[in-house]
């Protein structure tokens, strides 16, 4: 009986945790939603601090993750022209190869890059503002941490995986018309063609959104975690770890949830 007692007091102080690290992260989101709608944020500083984020996030990245991504489509549509040609399937290449890589693993893939390059390194700047009152100091100096610290970087987030899956898609399109057609305007009309049926309305709407709440989640969850950092220097490794499970779940999740609603 004290064991069952014990499991179950365990399980509900998890679910709590749960429920107050979410009610945590929605409460932030929402502040920073009334403050991107309040007219008095866009002033010259944080419109500044905005397109560093963005700088930083996606521009200063670009080759890497370009020639990342030239890797990755290459591997990828020489594996699907492949099983399509063994059995006998050669003429839905472009389609699945359109499907699989551009619709579903190069936005993933984006989301898990800018993460760990991007979503560590705010987690722990987050953390270590925290435990060195700098954020106080901000506050007391009058410079809102909101305006200036956490809202551009959520801004930043989603405009650099939305942006970067895009430069993704492009280059993973024309990869996979060369592979399929080679140097030739032959194959231009029905590639088009193809394209045009699957990017209707409502796959380029889903597509934007997951992008965006990607973006939302490789900016938002590290900020949310590194600012629940207790006051103590040694917390900071813990922080930035429990942060990043959050990432990869939530970007998961999202990735699943897409699915099924697509596919399903």
């Amino acid at each position: 009986m004290n064991f069952l007692a014990a499991s179950i007091e365990s399980l509900g102080a998890k679910v709590v945790g749960w429920f107050t690290v979410g009610y945590g992260m929605f409460a932030f989101l929402g502040r920073a939603g009334l403050l991107l709608l309040d007219r008095t944020t866009w002033n010259r500083p944080t419109f500044d601090v905005v397109v560093k984020q963005v700088y930083f996030t996606a521009v200063q990245i670009l080759h890497v993750f370009m020639g990342y991504t030239l890797v990755i489509s290459w591997l990828i549509i020489t594996i699907i022209l492949s099983t399509a040609r063994d059995f006998g399937l050669t003429e839905f290449a472009s389609e699945m190869t359109i499907r699989v890589l551009v619709l579903e693993l190069l936005p993933f893939l984006t989301a898990l890059f800018i993460a760990l390059r991007s979503g560590s390194a705010i987690n722990t700047e987050v953390a270590l503002m925290k435990v060195n009152n700098e954020l106080d100091a901000l506050a007391h100096c009058k410079v809102p941490p909101m305006q200036f610290e956490f809202l551009p970087r959520l801004i930043g987030g989603g405009v650099s995986v939305i942006t970067l899956a895009g430069l993704a898609g492009l280059l993973a399109l024309l990869m996979g018309y060369l592979s399929i057609y080679g140097v030739s305007a032959a194959g231009f009309e029905p590639y088009t063609r193809t394209i045009a049926k699957i990017f209707d309305f409502t796959i380029m709407a889903g597509l934007i959104a997951k992008c965006a709440l990607f973006g939302l989640a490789v900016t938002l969850i590290p900020v949310t975690a590194g600012l629940e950092t207790p006051k103590k220097l040694f917390m900071v490794p813990v922080s930035v770890l429990r942060g990043m499970m959050r990432v990869f779940f939530a970007i998961v999740a999202i990735e699943v949830v897409s699915l099924a609603l697509k596919y399903i």
